[in-house]
């Protein structure tokens, strides 16, 4: 696996193209992302925004193009996929938060995170449960250690993920679209966790539809339609002052709801 040279971008992806029964989700998508950058990533509905997103961290393997993170290459050509171990190791650096919450139902939320510490970082069971119980804290949700995800609401299951997600100390965090099933005042709690998130410098992609957020937390915004980047730049020209009649007519839509 390649390394980056000194200076470059902690996340490239180059021409990213995914092909789904001939046609394509992302038709050639090129991004550059910096530590301790915040990405906000818009668009409508089946634009390709997820599926990118999962490339990142090979959920979806792309049919081609490059993606290095960290200074080392995840798909450097068509048709190679990371060893287990490649794989193993990218996941520690890049966590992910779904749209659906993915915990274990019969754990706990001190379970849930402390397992994936167990098993992916080697750490011993105290040592797992004392960081499990300080980010609960994190997430304002110690009280909630004991309860199982059925016991808990959306927005608190959203927010164990999101412990979870950070146990593993990852360098950068994708989000995809982590409010959609959540109500307005559900999503609220989860959106003020990212943005404390956001001011201790993680680096960050949000795949979102909180447009509120994009413009307050996001350093830039990209706006993909029809698996293509239209335009990006600082959140307020894009949200507020978009140049290209394709965003226009999708920030419209989603202000006059």
């Amino acid at each position: 696996m390649s390394t980056i040279s000194p200076g470059r971008p902690f996340l490239e992806a180059e021409d990213i193209k995914v092909v789904f029964a001939g046609k394509p989700a992302v038709n050639g998508i090129t991004m550059q992302v910096d530590s301790g950058e915040v990405v906000a990533i818009v668009g409508p509905s089946g634009s390709g925004k997820s599926t990118f997103l999962r490339c990142i961290n090979h959920l979806q393997a792309p049919t081609s193009g490059a993606i290095r993170v960290d200074g080392v290459s995840v798909v450097d050509r068509p048709g190679r996929h990371p060893r287990a171990r490649e794989l193993a190791a990218l996941r520690r650096k890049v966590g992910m938060v779904f749209q659906s919450f993915n915990l274990f139902p019969h754990l706990t939320a001190l379970e849930n995170i402390t397992l994936a510490q167990v098993h992916a970082l080697g750490r011993g069971k105290e040592e797992s449960r004392e960081c499990a119980l300080a980010l609960l804290d994190r997430v304002g949700l110690r009280n909630r250690a004991d309860h199982r995800p059925t016991q808990c609401s959306g927005g608190q299951q959203q927010r164990i993920a999101i412990a979870r997600a950070l146990a593993l100390e990852p360098k950068v965090m994708l989000f995809d679209e982590p409010t959609s099933a959540l109500d307005p005042e559900l999503g609220a709690d989860v959106l003020g966790v990212m943005r404390d998130m956001a001011a201790t410098g993680m680096t960050m992609i949000v795949v979102t539809h909180e447009m509120q957020f994009a413009e307050d937390v996001a350093d830039r915004v990209v706006f993909i339609s029809d698996g293509l980047i239209v335009e990006e730049g600082e959140p307020s020209k894009v949200l507020r002052s978009p140049q290209h009649e394709r965003t226009q007519r999708f920030l419209k839509a989603v202000l006059d709801r």
